[in-house]
């Protein structure tokens, strides 16, 4: 029996949702590379601001930025995902800054009603399990201010550190898919779900022409990927030092698109002004 695949995405969400802090966020590796995007999202986004957060997952994000005094409406399709987002915002005490719903990524022309926001973001690989990135740029076109900051962090498409993981254990076959061109599936308990590797030029011209490209940097460059935490919690030190390199790699060209992700910037543009001019992260 074929299963919808937005129900499949729903499915796969709900499954991991119990253990996903544990399984990423709460990880070493996870918090530094975390702490990488959020050092972009801070300087894109100032309090006041209302913001629109897509696949948002237990909520870490939002809270983060809710501390720092910036509304966000947070969006995920996993009700379970949202279920522990709420808990964390409750138990911050922080529930005004935040609203939490249950909404795909790929339905959020629905917050047109809500618009217009001043910026968006969508971190790690929630991005890289929707279907049609183009309407969703589509519709984010709609629902942004002219000049509004979007960060979108996806899963790279090649992290030398996934590779030499896999050969030292002896697992050739593994290493090679570590060359993510093709879409892979991932299992749940009710059907599989898709997931897509864009490259930086696809992810831009989805985006075009609404939005400017701003520019772009590598997250997890010299810190290697979640997979090997269990090496990260026995040398943290390690990992602190790598971070350090990271932020000098993560904007280096051929070195930043070797991240175990990737974190790019576009400008919602004016009607007026459809031109784009590229910038970089500073």
């Amino acid at each position: 029996m074929n299963i919808p695949v937005d129900h499949a995405n729903e499915a796969y969400w709900d499954l991991i949702a119990e253990n996903y802090d544990h399984n990423f966020p709460e990880t070493v590796i996870g918090r530094v590379q975390r702490n990488a995007v959020w050092h972009e999202l801070d300087r894109a986004f100032q309090p006041g601001m209302r913001i629109l957060e897509l696949n948002c997952g237990t909520g870490i994000d939002a809270v983060h930025l809710a501390k720092l005094g910036v509304r966000v409406v947070a969006c995920d399709l996993s009700s379970k995902m949202i279920d522990a987002a709420r808990r964390r915002l409750s138990a911050a005490f922080l529930d005004g800054l935040v609203d939490f719903r249950v909404l795909d990524t790929e339905k959020i022309e629905t917050l047109i009603v809500d618009a217009p926001f001043d910026g968006a973001f969508s971190n790690f690989s929630g991005l890289n399990c929707v279907q049609d990135v183009s309407r969703v740029a589509e519709n984010l076109s709609r629902l942004l201010k002219p000049s509004a900051q979007i960060l979108l962090c996806m899963v790279g498409r090649f992290s030398p550190w996934e590779t030499a993981w896999h050969l030292a254990h002896g697992k050739p076959v593994v290493a090679l898919h570590s060359f993510k061109r093709k879409p892979t599936a991932g299992l749940s308990s009710r059907g599989t779900v898709s997931v897509h590797y864009p490259s930086v030029r696809d992810v831009r011209r989805m985006f075009a022409p609404k939005f400017r490209f701003r520019g772009w940097k590598g997250i997890g460059v010299a810190v290697p990927p979640s997979c090997l935490d269990p090496i990260g919690r026995m040398f943290p030190g390690v990992v602190g030092g790598l971070a350090k390199i990271d932020r000098y790699l993560s904007r280096a060209p051929i070195f930043r698109s070797l991240g175990d992700c990737v974190l790019l910037q576009f400008e919602r543009l004016s009607e007026e002004f459809p031109s784009e001019r590229k910038l970089s992260f500073s």
